[in-house]
């Protein structure tokens, strides 16, 4: 249990927009408790008594808001808190006129229903307020003048007028300060959080990094203690792919964006790892449409992967004698879909050609579009146009699905 600076105790569990209603009804109350006794003064003094019962009415029901909310009856509380306040200004208008200024009370009132529902939560308790607002202003201004209880002196009326005026003015005032008070409150707290979250965020990312790169330091010791060279292929095929989501990771928490990946920083550095593995020797062209275009985390690994699988064996298998590889990859969104196409000017694919890795590649490219909801296309190899065509198209994809902007 944890308790609050007015004595109230809630279970850790208590959702936070709970605790902020109980906090604002609670300091709430203690302001419109204060307003009263402030009328109850002023009225008395220039012998305006009418209204001495109902405010200590008003009173007594203020603590009972304290006794609710204490025993975590927080709604019950704020419809009380609300219904007093319609009580007690719907009453002053009977006894005090209406041109005394006295519906200019409602206003901060107003505001206050505002300050206690206007989440999504309560939201359906502000609609019910706002009607219940209208009818009775509707029947104070409407019908109200035909029940006047008493009869109020000019002098009287004078002096209500400008108290009423001013004291509204006041709280209406005061209740706009405190608001904005909290609203600053809370948007600090906001940002407090995200930046938290954010730099663990990026230490979970830099960790992570690290550990695969440990990893990737693991496999070429093992390949380079290896002799064959069957065993040295496939360890590099591991090396890469593990490389692959180490780079991931790390343009992740090195961006300024934590949490979501750069599409065409990310691919350049895959290249580079690609090219120095193979010896470099093709010439690579990357078109990526939008220099800002990111990946959501959410599929910025598997994508990661399946570009890596694309390049790599567009070094693997379009290599041939006396004609230098020409890897084309492009990168566009069409709509709300990601689309990547990889070319070649190699043989092309054959699938009675394939070796038992390319057919493992291809395996994990259709695995992994399968986790992201992505479409797998193989161009068709011919005799006329030799090359290899791959497409890769990203269903639902939006750029603005990011973590942290």
């Amino acid at each position: 249990m944890r308790s609050n600076k007015l004595g109230l105790k809630w279970p850790e569990s208590t959702p936070e927009w709970e605790k902020n209603l109980v906090r604002k009804v609670n300091f709430l109350s203690l302001i419109g408790s204060f307003n009263v006794v402030a009328c109850l003064i002023v009225f008395n003094m220039i012998g305006f008594q009418f209204l001495n019962l109902h405010f200590f009415v008003v009173l007594a029901l203020a603590a009972a808001i304290f006794c609710l909310n204490y025993a975590g009856n927080f709604i019950i509380a704020s419809y009380l808190f609300f219904a007093i306040g319609i009580y007690l200004l719907g009453v002053a208008t009977m006894y005090m006129r209406l041109e005394s200024n006295v519906l200019m009370y409602f206003f901060p009132l107003t505001l206050s229903i505002v300050q206690i529902y206007g989440r999504k939560e309560s939201f359906r308790h502000l609609i019910i307020w706002c009607i219940l607002y209208f009818f009775t202003i509707s029947f104070l201004l409407i019908l109200g003048p035909t029940y006047y209880p008493v009869q109020v002196s000019e002098a009287t009326m004078s002096t209500l007028k400008i108290f009423n005026g001013l004291f509204a003015f006041f709280c209406g005032l005061m209740q706009i300060t405190v608001i904005t008070w909290l609203n600053i409150r809370q948007e600090d707290q906001i940002r407090s959080v995200i930046e938290e979250k954010r730099l663990l965020l990026a230490e979970l990312y830099h960790r992570v990094k690290n550990n695969l790169n440990i990893v990737t330091s693991l496999i070429n010791i093992k390949k380079n203690n290896s002799n064959s060279q069957e065993v040295i292929d496939a360890l590099e095929d591991c090396r890469g792919r593990v490389y692959s989501m180490a780079l991931v990771h790390q343009q992740m928490y090195s961006g300024s964006k934590v949490g979501n990946l750069n599409m065409l920083d990310y691919l350049v550095e895959l290249i580079r790892n690609v090219e120095h593995a193979f010896g470099g020797d093709a010439d690579v062209v990357l078109e990526v449409d939008s220099n800002k275009l990111i990946l959501p985390i959410s599929k910025a690994v598997p994508i990661g992967l399946i570009m890596n699988e694309l390049i790599t064996n567009s070094y693997k298998h379009g290599m041939e004698p006396g004609k230098k590889l020409v890897v084309n990859i492009h990168v566009s969104q069409i709509g709300n879909s990601l689309q990547i196409e990889v070319t070649d000017n190699g043989p092309g694919i054959k699938s009675e050609n394939q070796s038992n890795q390319s057919k493992l590649g291809f395996e994990l490219i259709r695995s992994l579009c399968e986790q992201i909801d992505a479409s797998f296309i193989i161009g068709k190899h011919s005799r006329e146009s030799s090359g290899s065509n791959i497409q890769i198209k990203i269903i639902d994809y939006s750029v603005n699905s990011q973590l942290f902007v």
